[in-house]
């Protein structure tokens, strides 16, 4: 259950994230944000996050790799 729960967390702050990292970038040279990198980034950090510590370094640390990851995702179409 405990598990269910970070997924959860993970995805809602990929979710998030996503919408967020959108914005800025188009202004610097995006033709339009990579919203599907930026949710998989996001995923895909907020996973690699769970693997470190745990309590609440863990989810710390998921939320952080979730928010890196979706920012990196969003710029893979950034010139």
């Amino acid at each position: 259950m405990k598990s269910a729960n970070q997924l959860v967390v993970v995805l809602i702050s990929a979710g998030l994230l996503a919408g967020c990292a959108g914005g800025p970038q188009i202004k610097q040279g995006c033709n339009q944000p990579n919203y599907g990198a930026a949710i998989i980034g996001g995923l895909a950090g907020g996973l690699l996050g769970s693997q470190i510590g745990g309590g609440l370094g863990r989810d710390i640390a998921m939320v952080a790799g979730a928010g890196t990851g979706a920012v990196v995702g969003s710029k893979v179409d950034c010139k």
